[in-house]
C-alpha cells in the first residue's frame, strides 16, 4: 500500500526554521554516510532542537560553503554545535564537550569522603560510549555533516560540491575513503605514560 504524505502541510506545521534545520540534525545525529551517538537516536536530538531557536540557526547554515573556507566561521559555528552536544548529554551547564566528559567522570566516580576506597570495580564497569565524543572526534564528524549537508543542498545540480572528502572528515587511503575519527594523539602523554608504568610496559 502506497501512502502518500503531504509535505506542505508538514511544513507549515513544522515552520520554517525546524525544517531548514533538519538536515543538518540528521547529518550530525547519523545518517547513511555518518556515524550516530551511542543511545542518543533522534527523538532526544529533535526535541532540543525545537526548543531552542539558536541551535536551528546554527543546523541552517549546515551545507554552506563557507563553513568549510572560513576557519572563523566554522569555530564559530562548531562552538554552538558543541553547545548542543552538552544539552544532548544532559550536561547543559557546560559549552565545551571535553568539560562534560570531564564533568560525567567525576559525577559517576567521585567518592563523598576522601577516606572511601576508590571503587575499581565500577570504574572495570564504566562504559567509555556514555561519554560524548572529544573535540577532535567532534570535529570530524561536524565537518561530516557539513559536507554530506553541502552535497544534499545542492542535489539539484550537475556537481553538487567542488570540494573534496578529504579534509571534510575522511582520508583517502588506497584509493579508498575511510573515516578520519580524531586528529592527535588518542591519550595525553602524561596518561600513557600513567597507563605504561601501572601496567608494568
Amino acid at each position: 500500500m502506497i501512502c502518500y504524505m503531504n509535505l506542505t502541510k508538514i511544513y507549515e506545521k513544522l515552520g520554517e526554521s525546524i525544517c531548514r534545520s533538519l538536515p543538518g540534525l540528521h547529518a550530525i545525529t547519523g545518517c547513511d554516510y555518518n556515524p550516530s551517538f551511542f543511545i542518543k537516536a533522534k527523538l532526544k536530538p529533535y526535541k532540543i532542537l525545537k526548543k531552542y531557536v539558536e541551535f536551528q540557526q546554527a543546523f541552517m547554515k549546515f551545507g554552506d560553503s563557507k563553513i568549510i573556507e572560513d576557519n572563523i566561521e566554522q569555530q564559530d559555528l562548531y562552538n554552538v554545535i558543541q553547545s548542543f552536544i552538552c544539552y544532548l548529554y544532559n550536561v547543559e551547564n557546560i559549552n565545551d564537550v571535553d568539560a562534560a566528559r570531564l564533568q560525567i567522570f567525576i559525577d559517576s566516580y567521585t567518592v563523598s569522603d576522601v577516606n572511601e576506597a576508590f571503587n575499581r570495580k565500577k570504574m572495570r564497569n564504566f562504559d567509555a560510549s556514555s561519554l560524548p565524543p572529544c573535540k577532535s572526534e567532534l570535529l570530524q564528524q561536524f565537518l561530516r555533516a557539513n559536507y554530506i549537508c553541502c552535497i544534499w543542498n545542492n542535489g539539484h545540480l550537475k556537481n553538487p560540491t567542488t570540494f573534496e572528502p578529504v579534509n571534510n572528515g575522511w582520508i583517502l587511503e588506497n584509493d579508498e575513503y575511510h573515516f578520519k575519527w580524531f586528529e592527535g594523539d588518542q591519550l595525553p602523554n602524561y596518561v600513557s605514560e600513567s597507563l605504561k608504568t601501572v601496567s608494568g610496559i
